[in-house]
């Protein structure tokens, strides 16, 4: 992994865009279960499609991030802490995958529709690496394509990408296939002793976001207050997840 700031950001508290060390794209080849994973990805993708034969994934939730709505689609077993069981059970293998790879806290399916654009945005913390893993990819793979702080990069089916999720980013589809990518945060190694108060800082700010979708406005916020003002949530939902997940399994 590559050299990071020594501060723990959120988008949360920041209106301005992030301005770190760390590089856009990092290689986490080396780290324990990465290769085993990739080596897999047919074994992940069949057990997806067999879910999604039956199921529909969910629209992304931030609406306000894409070009047209309903281009944008996840399904998502673990959210920052919180295990989706009722999802999870669907994906044995690929579960049994990630749990080989340390410090993961955040696990989903994503799809991006043909022609579909999700808008340049910041991700939610600069405490974790997100990690793309490639499974079903355009025929014309250099037309879908994400852009991390002005660096551009495709997808590859059975690769992953790797990226510092907290710069700036946008993606584009512009072929007439849809992309498929396995979606893993791994926190930093810096920031592992705050895991608990990093997924309930990110937990509080999609609730903020979900509000966002009707009352825009909210962006313009100095964000700042909403460290204070935010504060009893956060230490509430740090203490809450744990029991959820233990009175859900």
């Amino acid at each position: 992994m590559g050299i990071t700031n020594q501060f723990l950001w959120f988008s949360l508290y920041d209106n301005n865009n992030y301005q770190g060390t760390e590089t856009a794209f990092e290689d986490v080849s080396h780290l324990k279960g990465i290769r085993e994973l990739q080596e897999n990805t047919e074994v992940v993708y069949l057990e997806l499609l067999n879910f999604i034969a039956q199921n529909e994934m969910e629209s992304q939730f931030n609406i306000t991030m894409v070009e047209r709505p309903k281009t944008w689609k996840v399904r998502s077993l673990r959210v920052w802490g919180v295990e989706m069981y009722q999802y999870q059970k669907f994906f044995p293998k690929t579960m049994e995958l990630l749990s080989k790879i340390d410090n993961i806290v955040n696990i989903g399916f994503n799809l991006l529709e043909p022609y579909a654009i999700i808008k340049p945005h910041q991700g939610d913390t600069n405490a974790i690496i997100r990690c793309h893993l490639g499974l079903e990819v355009p025929q014309n793979k250099e037309h879908c394509y994400l852009v991390v702080n002005n660096e551009k990069k495709h997808w590859e089916k059975g690769e992953i990408l790797a990226f510092t999720d907290a710069y700036t980013h946008y993606a584009k589809n512009e072929t007439n296939e849809r992309r498929i990518i396995l979606l893993f945060d791994i926190l930093r190694p810096e920031y592992i002793h705050k895991k608990n108060l990093i997924c309930a800082t990110v937990i509080t700010s999609f609730y903020l976001q979900q509000i966002g979708n009707f009352f825009p406005a909210l962006y313009k916020f100095p964000r700042k207050i909403f460290r204070w003002l935010l504060f009893p949530i956060i230490k509430i939902i740090q203490l809450v997840i744990p029991i959820r997940n233990k009175l859900k399994k």
